[in-house]
Parts: C-alpha cells; structure tokens; sequence
C-alpha cells in the first residue's frame, strides 16, 4: 500500500490524546506515554508528531543519540461486561481517558527525530503555542525553561485491528 499514513491512521491521529513513544540507545529500549501533536503538512506531503520533553530526561538522551523512533497509537476499547462488573480505578481512568476515542485498531509508527528546538530557537515559541493549543492540560509538561519540542517525521505505520488483520504503509 502506498503512502505512510492511510485515512484512517490520520483520522485516529487527529483524534488520539496519547502516544507511546519508544526509543532506545545502546539497546537500552525507553517507553514513554505522550501528549502529542499530529501535523499533518499536505503541501509537503510529509506527516509529524510533535511531543515535549525535558532534556534532563532519558528520553532526551535517547532521542539525541539515536534518532530512530516508534510509536504505538492505540484506539482503547472498552469491554462493557468488564466495565460493569469491575470497579477498578484503572479501568475508570481509561473509560474516561478514552471515552471519544473508542475503536479497535492499534497503530505502529516508525519514524525519526527531524527536529529539535530548544528555546533559544527562532520556531521554538511557535512549536510551544501550537502543542498547549492541542494539549491544553499538559501545561506541566510543556512549559519550562528545560523543555525542547521533538518533530518527528514518519516514514512507516502498520495498523493491526482487533481480529489481527495487518496493513503496512510506506
């Protein structure tokens, strides 16, 4: 199939909260759950997420030395059986997490860091207005003197759906 990013992966992009972001250096594998940003530049026919993080972080470091990446997009389902026989706070979080976001496909990105700003940056204040715009409460993890903004441009997504059909896209 052609393109990295079918209609559907945009769709769920475009509507998903949170991202795991996972890097890795030295063979040393991070995950992290991320607020993000889906920048879809159609001119340019590239797609981006854009994330936050402090660069006193191992994930910093990572993203630094290896610039490889991917990302897990899942579109939560909830089981309503479960739902209403089990009061786990864990399973309310989702519920309410992911209320507008019910599916049944999980995605895989593969991409890589394409850019870093950091505040002494010229686009470093337009990265930062347009990620509090989509993630509004984030604040804590986007403000601050130590936060670079990450654009990671994909080149790979695979989208698994819940009866383990799988699609690749390059």
């Amino acid at each position: 199939m052609s393109g990295p990013l079918p209609e559907k992966v945009i769709d769920s992009l475009s509507n998903s909260k949170f991202i795991h972001l996972a890097t890795s250096y030295k063979d040393r594998p991070h995950v992290s759950l991320m607020n993000f940003t889906f920048i879809n530049n159609k001119d340019k026919n590239e797609q981006l997420i854009l994330v936050a993080t402090c660069k006193n972080t191992k994930k910093y470091d990572n993203l630094i030395n290896n610039k490889n990446v991917s990302v897990l997009v899942h579109d939560w389902v909830t089981n309503t059986n479960n739902a209403q026989s089990n009061d786990s706070s864990v399973l309310k979080l989702l519920q309410n997490i992911n209320q507008n976001q019910v599916g049944d496909i999980s995605i895989t990105l593969d991409g890589y860091v394409y850019q870093i700003f950091n505040k002494d940056d010229e686009k470093y204040q337009y990265y930062k207005d347009l990620h509090l715009l989509e993630n509004p409460d984030a604040k804590a993890f986007i403000n601050g003197d130590d936060v670079s903004f990450i654009l990671i441009k994909i080149n790979e997504s695979k989208v698994s759906d819940s009866n383990n059909n799988v699609e690749k896209f390059n």
